[in-house]
């Protein structure tokens, strides 16, 4: 890496639309429905980004399911910060490893998710 010329990893998502096909629950419960969701902002890191956000702060996830995804939002999040640290470190292999690890971990958050029934408050009216 040069002094001023610097190589940089990382790990983006190619496709939007991918990640509302792979993880529809998941997606609606971060965006809403899509087309009212900026699709210049979706990818896969997002998507654990507005789960966790949604999951501290959102006022539209009931209790049950924010008690139910927990420590999956978590498990996200310290993947990512993994991700985000081997990106950092120029590890491409550790980063490869890592995105399927966390793609595997939204595959069962998804699945998780619908075999719960939940409702937020806006649907319980």
């Amino acid at each position: 890496m040069g002094k001023v010329l610097q190589v940089r990893v990382s790990a983006t998502t190619f496709d939007p639309d991918d990640v509302y096909r792979r993880w529809p629950e998941l997606s609606r419960l971060a965006w809403g429905e899509k087309q009212y969701a900026d699709l210049k902002t979706l990818g896969v890191r997002e998507l654990t980004a507005a789960l966790e956000d949604k999951w501290k702060f959102g006022e539209d996830w009931s209790r049950d399911l924010k008690n139910l995804l927990a420590k999956d939002v978590v498990a996200l999040r310290e993947l990512d910060r993994r991700l985000e640290d081997a990106l950092a470190d120029r590890r491409a292999d550790v980063a490869d490893r890592i995105t399927y690890e966390l793609e595997d971990n939204l595959d069962e958050l998804e699945s998780l998710v619908k075999k719960q029934a939940y409702l937020t408050p806006q649907e319980e009216s």
